[in-house]
């Protein structure tokens, strides 16, 4: 999609946000200067403790920024000088705490997403019913209209409060950690989702995630904490390629690996050899296990080569010593140690 000045919905001058501890400001994040557009997704990586929440929070005006201003694009106006419904018709914030609604119906949870338009009675009209309805069914979950929200599963939840912000009918989607706690096949699903809401109803999707591989898959644009709180926003395939991501964590432990769009582990090793394996599926487990056993395959090493047609397939070649046909797996290791001596 291509986005044009009238997709800008918020934009942040100079945003500085974190919290008071007694008379004093600590900063968490500073000079934050990006913009929301619609049909484009977002996501904001970090690690823990590094102001994500924060930052959400104060972009949605569940608290206030430190310094600076959130502005309502092509309006000029401070986002926080807005009264609540306003806001709220502007921008729907899902969080990650636990939806204490267990004697509400699904259908009863997505309707309070309607209070920004409803008079103080909160009655719905026939628009009201049908904009529920068709938020309930975005998400996939019209088979569970009826079903006590105390009843439904974490990704069941997370979808239902996603259709509340929906029924909020905002143009803004703000969602801190919508994959936590769910399984593998559920924060695809989610993510898949969100996607869709931007790319197909013309929302700007803003969410936190630790969900790397998912979002580097799904998102148009990343904004970054860095290890050091130096807050870094760009096209998500120039931060892969420019080593950005490189910088998230600041536990030597953790390398990203453009190659896979994820964290590898770094563990000590005490010899490397070059390895070669029929398939993928073989070279990951293959690689995987001699890494646990402190064994590095970089295939530029020529004193050990290892060569693996099968699991009870195995060559191992060494500078000094024959070529030996192995049959197991442990076997290898043993041989491998044994070269070391």
């Amino acid at each position: 999609m291509t986005s044009t000045a009238n997709d800008l919905l918020l934009s942040t001058h100079d945003v500085a946000v974190g919290y008071r501890d007694g008379k004093r400001d600590i900063v968490l994040l500073s000079d934050i200067n990006v913009t929301l557009r619609r049909g484009q997704m977002v996501a904001l990586i970090g690690q823990n403790g590094a102001g994500k929440s924060t930052l959400l929070r104060a972009l949605t005006c569940y608290t206030r920024p430190l310094a600076g201003h959130v502005e309502l694009a092509n309006v000029g106006v401070d986002l926080h000088s807005l009264s609540y419904r306003e806001r709220s018709r502007l921008v729907g914030l899902v969080t990650t705490e636990r939806v204490l609604a267990g004697a509400l119906t699904v259908r009863e949870l997505v309707e309070l997403g309607r209070q920004p338009y409803t008079g103080q009675l909160g009655r719905l009209s026939a628009q009201d019913h049908e904009v529920v309805d068709e938020a309930i069914e975005s998400v996939g979950i019209a088979h569970k209209r009826d079903a006590m929200i105390a009843t439904l599963s974490d990704g069941e939840r997370q979808k239902v409060m996603i259709a509340k912000a929906l029924a909020q009918r905002t143009p803004l989607i703000v969602l801190d950690e919508p994959t936590a706690f769910l399984d593998v096949a559920s924060r695809m699903e989610m993510m898949t989702l969100l996607h869709s809401l931007a790319h197909r109803q013309g929302k700007a999707v803003l969410l936190s995630s630790h969900d790397i591989a998912q979002s580097l898959l799904l998102a148009d644009r990343l904004w970054v904490i860095t290890g050091e709180r130096e807050f870094l926003e760009g096209d998500t395939e120039q931060m892969v390629i420019d080593g950005t991501l490189e910088r998230v964590f600041s536990s030597q432990a953790l390398k990203f690996n453009p190659a896979i769009g994820d964290y590898d582990m770094v563990l000590p090793t005490t010899m490397g050899v070059a390895l070669s394996c029929r398939d993928d599926a073989m070279t990951h487990a293959v690689t995987a296990l001699l890494l646990r056993n402190g064994i590095a395959v970089n295939n530029r090493c020529t004193d050990v080569q290892v060569k693996v047609e099968a699991l009870d397939r195995i060559t191992l070649t060494t500078r000094h010593n024959e070529t030996q046909q192995l049959s197991s797996l442990a076997a290898l290791l043993n041989a491998l140690k044994a070269s070391q001596e």
